[in-house]
């Protein structure tokens, strides 16, 4: 017969020992979540496009709204800068023109803070631009970066373009008193022999010679016929030497040589796929994909060389992948690069499968 002694000292060590177990899951369990912890999770994991169940091409990266999203270490600190900010620079006000220069910054114009802002996300610094001095930014709008990192800057207001070093020091400025009404966006020929400036009011492209800084001619007239705008808006060349105008207005992109003759066109105003209500700004890739935003869609479309969309990204809304006035666009590599201007933030992309396939 068993005693009672042994039998609670059987009871005993069966408890410590489920004691033991359960203490060593639940120590395993808390270094897993640590570990876990340590590993930064993606927030926009599930922004791709085309949405599933089609194999996802591009996904949303990084939303940037000002200083906290590129210098804060934790959503701590984001927190407290982004309740605290340091100046009125911290956080974009009204962003219009994007660019992406050779080390892979992100460049701004907010018209609403009258600066230029770049934010290097690789060093989580902020750097503001065209602020002090005697020559200060006014009003501006378009952007284009070289590939020596030189930053133009397009000031409608001023109704010039102003040229900053890599370091964000003015070089030099093109527009004299009278030759530019409205200035929106400028670009320099792949020959970085002259600079092509949307004067928007005056419905025409004015060229100007970058060594001399003198106006040599112009491109178009008012008009909807070929080689005629209705506000041009933006510019950009592709690798060939062709430059790419949105022409607000005609909702349309025209394209010429680099003499200035027209060669061709795409989009007409429509709610159809390819066409346009509002485009806003253009940006042409290594491979020949072009890039435009429309403001009235809230969206930027994605069109091959041969003008065939290839998709579009984003409608109206305030959450990641949606926009409040789409603007400005950008492309540096696989990575390109969005303006939300009325959501005064940039939302930036990446190619998950590269563009040649």
């Amino acid at each position: 017969m068993k005693s009672p002694r042994l039998g609670r000292i059987v009871i005993v060590v069966l408890a410590m020992a489920l004691l033991a177990a359960l203490t060593h899951t639940d120590v395993l369990a808390k270094k897993k979540k640590k570990k876990d912890a340590g590993v930064k999770q993606d927030p926009y994991a599930e922004y791709v496009w085309p949405p599933p169940p089609d194999e996802a091409r591009i996904k949303l990266v990084d939303v940037i709204s000002g200083r906290a999203d590129v210098e804060a270490s934790s959503g701590f600190t984001k927190a407290l800068l982004g309740a605290s900010p340091q100046s009125a620079y911290d956080q974009l006000k009204k962003p219009f023109a994007v660019a992406i220069d050779p080390q892979g910054r992100i460049l701004v114009t907010d018209s609403g803070n009258a600066a230029l802002i770049r934010f290097d996300r690789q060093e989580g610094r902020m750097d503001v631009f065209g602020t002090t001095g005697s020559v200060r930014l006014k009003l501006p709008l378009g952007l284009d970066v070289t590939a020596d990192g030189s930053i133009y800057v397009t000031d409608a207001k001023a109704a010039r373009v102003l040229v900053y070093d890599s370091d964000g020091k003015l070089i030099t400025m093109y527009g004299k008193p009278g030759e530019l009404t409205n200035p929106t966006d400028s670009a320099v020929s792949p020959d970085g022999k002259r600079l092509f400036v949307t004067d928007s009011k005056a419905h025409k492209i004015v060229i100007y010679d970058l060594e001399s800084g003198d106006k040599v001619g112009s491109i178009g007239e008012p008009g909807d016929g070929k080689g005629q705008f209705g506000f041009p808006t933006s510019v950009a060349f592709d690798t060939e030497g062709n430059l790419y105008v949105v022409d607000q207005i005609n909702a349309r992109v025209q394209v010429f040589d680099a003499d200035g003759e027209y060669l061709d066109q795409f989009g007409a105003l429509g709610v159809g796929y390819a066409n346009f209500v509002r485009p806003k700004d253009i940006a042409v890739d290594e491979v020949g994909f072009i890039y435009v935003t429309d403001n009235a869609f809230n969206n930027l479309q994605l069109f091959d060389a041969d003008f065939s969309l290839l998709t579009f990204i984003g409608e109206g809304g305030e959450g990641p992948g949606r926009f409040r006035g789409a603007s400005g666009v950008a492309v540096h590599g696989e990575d390109f690069a969005v303006v939300d201007q009325l959501g005064r933030r940039v939302q930036l992309f990446r190619f998950v499968v590269p563009k040649s396939q």
